[in-house]
């Protein structure tokens, strides 16, 4: 058989959307530098912009007709303007803004140029007894984490949950590591009588404060400041709800959930909301490169299997264990929810 007589078997699509995923990354934190986004809520020709931005006109028109063909601006007659995608998520005025995810996504790169040193045994160690990935809990991150909730997995979220007897029943519930506060919001939004409790770092509840005053709900969702490894987090509590925060080994993991146990009133529920693996963890891959992402930064974490949830919440004593699937393609989450008591 001659080489040149043959013809691939499989195209090369899935290798170049690879290749060409960190070209488009770099063409749109451009755009961010320039804060571009926010001039092209209104149709401007290239030169305009070029005049606008400070930057050299041949090469800005090119750049801008990149962004056309990764379909975040528009191009008519000459002028750009922002998609409805640009409009709706980069433009930083709008509800569902994604800049500061964006912008953390791209944050750990260091760690993947730094992968194959790091795969040869040089994995960040804890320092003090402390873990190295609290370092990153700023405004910007808990901003970030806000605005990936805001893309839908709040709403779905909050939607299941609201469908739960034992939510409407609840009188107290806390938002443990809540962050931004949007989860505790939303539940005391639909439940009238629901008092909100969000406890995070002292740094991190600032944000969910501003986000508590911007929603009116003051009476009803209250602050705690506090690092839930180590700092009791208080009892009474009707529902514990837990979003995206244990991705812990075992044996830390275990030591909050025991506390979450003791904190529960008889029949109280814990509400777990994260991303999880599937069975042999090589899918969803979303999933799988936030494993492997986080584990490039030290050997104390960990993304579970719902199977792997179950269990450990079996062996701290909880009971009537159900599951819930509020994925989608961005965020493979699921709820897992038990009862304290038979």
């Amino acid at each position: 058989m001659k080489v040149l007589d043959t013809i691939p078997e499989i195209g090369s699509e899935p290798l170049d959307k690879i290749g060409k995923g960190c070209e488009a990354l770099h063409i749109l934190f451009t755009a961010f530098d320039f804060d571009l986004f926010n001039l092209l809520e209104e149709p401007k020709t290239a030169r305009q912009i070029s005049g606008e931005i400070v930057t050299n006109p041949y090469l800005t028109e090119k750049f801008l007709n990149a962004l056309v063909a990764l379909q975040l601006l528009a191009k008519h007659d000459g002028r750009y303007t922002n998609t409805k995608l640009a409009s709706t998520f980069l433009v930083n005025s709008s509800p569902f803004y994604q800049g500061n995810l964006l912008r953390l996504s791209a944050k750990g790169s260091d760690n993947w140029s730094k992968m194959s040193s790091i795969l040869k045994g040089e994995i960040q160690k804890e320092e003090d007894g402390k873990f190295e990935f609290e370092d990153v809990f700023d405004p910007t991150f808990i901003l970030a984490m806000a605005e990936g909730a805001m893309r839908g997995s709040l709403h779905r979220t909050v939607k299941e949950v609201s469908t739960f007897p034992e939510f409407h029943r609840a009188r107290k519930l806390l938002d443990l590591g809540g962050g931004h506060g949007l989860y505790a919001i939303a539940f005391s939004q639909i439940n009238p009588n629901l008092e909100a409790v969000v406890f995070d770092l002292p740094q991190v509840t600032e944000v969910a404060k501003e986000f508590i005053a911007k929603y009116e709900i003051e009476e009803r969702v209250k602050i705690i400041g506090g690092n839930f490894l180590e700092d009791d987090i208080g009892n009474g509590y009707d529902i514990v709800f837990v979003s995206d925060v244990f991705y812990r080994k075992k044996d830390v993991l275990m030591s909050i959930l025991k506390k979450i146990h003791d904190a529960l009133n008889d029949n109280g529920s814990i509400v777990l909301k994260h991303w999880l693996l599937n069975d042999d963890r090589t899918a969803p891959l979303v999933s799988v490169l936030f494993d492997l992402k986080l584990s490039l930064r030290g050997d104390r974490h960990h993304i579970y299997t719902e199977k792997e949830y179950i269990e450990l919440l079996y062996e701290v004593g909880f009971s009537s264990i159900r599951t819930f699937d509020i994925s989608s393609s961005s965020s493979p989450s699921m709820i897992i929810t038990g009862k304290k008591g038979v």
